[in-house]
């Protein structure tokens, strides 16, 4: 074996060895089964086509792709920004090719982020398993003919990077999927939508946010550090957290917060530590008197296996705005499922 298979066959193999933090754009084609053989094949031909020139620009190793059949689904492991970017393109070319063409495509889009393991098919090929890509092909469901819907998780994500950024999500309300599960949904649109699909992107890319106050080396150092903890997505929280802080150690401190377990947030610190040869304090953990430390991380456990891993959010938020631990229950508990909320308020409750 060459060194650079070598080298490749030991990228593929760590990414079957860990659980990842990804966006995943899922999509499928309207009415497709219905169509003749032929038809279907003139669609699925100019469909990839599309998929391939939307994601030209991502590396490999940053995606991967499953085709569904009826459709396809690309799971990206870097940074959120980029699932979106290629969403809308893919929505360009869909509503374009509708007009141009007799069948037209009209696609549904769902966009998700959550976790997901990648394991090999009985062909070899890396194929992705778990809630981050079920939920994607629910949210798609719920999607008209070429609109694009986010889940909350991603929205909670990408739409607080910018300003810019949150104005191109709408709230479209709560879904139930046919397991009677909610899910909150926002709508993704390109900026001025009455324009022609040039302008908007055009427009889209004039939105980036600004450059961080930061030294960009020290942010690429702390990205080379969080890469082994959190994957891709350590530069999209890099870069997002950077947005908002100009201070170096309050920067380190936002980043560790991201860490729900205790024992991965030491070993962040402690790399920050040797990387940048000084020292920092431990993190400051914001708890009010009336709340337990324990019974907060057993809350974001609990909550995280209704709701995935938007479930720390929620809960840090909860903290800081419930004035009681009956307020703070009161605020988690309308996360949950309502067949599931009693059983949920009685586990923090310690009944």
């Amino acid at each position: 074996m060459s060194d650079s298979a070598g080298h490749q066959a030991k990228l593929d193999q760590a990414k079957l060895d860990r659980t990842w933090l990804c966006s995943v754009v899922f999509m499928d084609v309207v009415g497709y089964s219905s169509r003749s053989v032929q038809v279907q094949m003139h669609l699925k031909h100019r469909f990839n086509e599309y998929l391939s020139e939307a994601i030209k620009d991502v590396a490999e190793n940053d995606r991967v792709i499953l085709d569904t059949g009826d459709g396809a689904a690309i799971c990206f492991l870097g940074d959120p920004e980029v699932a979106m970017f290629s969403a809308l393109k893919l929505q360009s070319c869909f509503a374009r090719d509708d007009r141009e063409h007799q069948p037209g495509l009209r696609v549904r889009i769902g966009v998700n982020l959550g976790p997901l393991k990648l394991v090999r098919d009985i062909n070899g090929n890396l194929n992705a398993i778990g809630e981050g890509i079920n939920s994607g092909q629910r949210v798609m469901s719920f999607a008209g003919e070429n609109q694009i819907l986010v889940s909350r998780s991603f929205y909670e994500v990408v739409g607080c990077l910018s300003d810019s950024y949150g104005r191109l999500f709408r709230f479209e309300g709560v879904k139930k999927d046919k397991h009677v599960r909610e899910h909150l949904v926002y709508e993704l649109v390109p900026p001025s939508a009455d324009k022609s699909a040039d302008q908007a992107w055009e427009q889209i890319v004039a939105v980036a946010p600004p450059e961080p106050a930061i030294d960009p080396e020290m942010l690429r150092k702390l990205e080379a550090v969080m890469l082994p903890l959190l994957g891709p997505v350590a530069r999209h929280m890099v870069k997002t957290e950077a947005q908002t802080q100009s201070n170096f150690d309050a920067l380190v401190q936002k980043l560790a917060d991201h860490f729900s377990v205790k024992h991965e947030r030491e070993a962040f610190l402690a790399a920050v530590r040797v990387e940048f040869n000084f020292g920092l304090p431990p993190p400051a953990i914001a708890v009010p008197l009336a709340f337990d430390v324990n019974m907060l991380e057993k809350a974001r456990h609990e909550l995280a296996a209704h709701i995935g891993p938007m479930a720390k959010l929620i809960v840090d938020r909860a903290i800081k705005q419930a004035r009681s631990p009956e307020e703070f229950l009161d605020a988690l508990a309308i996360e949950v499922p309502p067949k599931d909320r009693d059983r949920f308020r009685s586990k923090l409750a310690g009944r």
